[in-house]
């Protein structure tokens, strides 16, 4: 008999913890309540809080951006160092223009 009754007592113990589980769940997490307020007070939607959160202020990424081109420039002097003509002048590019006077068309692939 001592095992039935243990057994309802353990059973009787696993409901009330699934009902405080659940009740944890469906708690609101903290500071839900005064993002509401603020949501509420200016009028702000989803798409404002997402925008905000992921920082892209709304504007899409470039498509051209992390992509590999194909260069555009070589350095005479060492054929390893290229261009692909975006972002700022490499060194050595600016050192040849001014050493030698060429222009940029003239290192051009």
């Amino acid at each position: 008999m001592p095992r039935v009754a243990s057994l309802t007592v353990i059973e009787r113990k696993i409901e009330q913890l699934e009902a405080k589980a659940e009740a944890i769940r469906t708690a609101d997490k903290p500071g839900m309540k005064q993002l509401r307020a603020v949501m509420k007070k200016y009028r702000l939607t989803q798409a404002d809080v997402e925008t905000a959160l992921n920082g892209r202020n709304g504007k899409r990424p470039s498509a051209l951006a992390g992509r590999k081109l194909v260069p555009k420039y070589r350095n005479p002097a060492n054929k390893q160092d290229t261009w692909s003509g975006r972002g700022l002048k490499p060194k050595w590019l600016i050192a040849a223009m001014k050493q030698s006077g060429k222009k940029l068309d003239h290192f051009a692939i």
